[in-house]
């Protein structure tokens, strides 16, 4: 059952957002942004060591590749601080390395400390969610500075508030959305808003469909020096 999202969209925007669609094929975007990333359930259709031993896997050769491309610019760990308790439990002499490529910004983490589902906690514990995320990244050097909750299957409408509280001015979802366009502000009625992404079209994740503006103050907002 698809949980829809309580939340004020601007007209403008989706004025915007589907105005874009008619344009010309020679004003469409032709830059796509690829973030190269990982989804990871830390325990689900298989144990939660089974799924550990994927993620060792996955760490490693992450680590690996950073090392011998400098042109491997980025990776985003899921939005989730836990991975790096949980790699770290079995790889504790990567430590350094993680804080390294965490400082420079090619690992992207945080800024939750794991994935929240929306309807299966409480007010109080998205509050807590956030900063044990910003605890923890902060031990590795800073957090990624975008609202990144693509896997919840609904969404609490004082989210945008809550985000700001963090300093976080943008958002990026999949789940529990219905039409809203690509890109939208997602606003609380104390007039709380955040510049949201709509990861349209999945599958895992993409959004070949998202218009320039909504694109670049995200992307602006993972790569800038608000990190």
């Amino acid at each position: 059952m698809n949980n829809h999202l309580p939340m004020t969209v601007s007209p403008t925007i989706i004025g915007e957002a589907r105005s874009l669609t008619k344009r010309k094929e020679e004003d469409v975007m032709k830059t796509i942004h690829v973030i190269s990333h990982t989804h990871w359930d830390r325990e689900w259709y298989r144990t939660f060591q089974q799924f550990r031993l994927q993620l060792v896997h996955l760490v490693d050769g992450l680590l690996d590749m950073l090392a011998k491309d400098p042109n491997y610019k980025y990776f985003m760990l899921d939005g989730q601080t836990i991975v790096l308790d949980d790699y770290l439990l079995m790889r504790s002499e990567a430590e350094d390395t993680l804080k390294e490529h965490v400082r420079n910004r090619r690992i992207l983490i945080g800024p939750c400390h794991i994935l929240p589902d929306m309807f299966l906690a409480s007010p109080e514990a998205h509050i807590h969610n956030l900063l044990v995320g910003e605890r923890e990244a902060r031990k590795f050097g800073q957090k990624m500075m975008i609202g990144y909750m693509p896997d919840s299957f609904g969404h609490i409408g004082q989210m945008p508030q809550i985000l700001r509280g963090f300093g976080m001015e943008n958002a990026c979802l999949w789940r529990g959305l219905d039409d809203q366009p690509a890109g939208f502000w997602w606003q609380f009625p104390d007039g709380s808003r955040v510049l949201t992404m709509y990861l349209h079209d999945h599958p895992l994740w993409t959004a070949p469909g998202i218009y320039r503006s909504c694109v670049m103050c995200v992307l602006c907002a993972v790569l800038s020096g608000k990190q």
